[in-house]
């Protein structure tokens, strides 16, 4: 299989990242809390990110 020419793995690897980063909120606890405010995230924004860590 070759690389499509379109794949940025930078890209790919910062989602990654973020996936990894939401697993490790989920595991705390922190998964449904905005990083900054501390406010509670709404599902509407988790349901479009899942690795969203700030509210809108």
């Amino acid at each position: 299989m070759t690389p499509s020419k379109d794949l940025d793995i930078d890209q790919v690897a910062a989602d990654l990242d973020n996936v990894a980063t939401a697993l490790s909120r989920l595991s705390e606890g922190t998964y449904w809390t905005d990083e900054v405010t501390g406010e509670e995230l709404s599902a509407e924004v988790l349901a479009a990110d899942p690795t969203v860590r700030r509210q809108p």
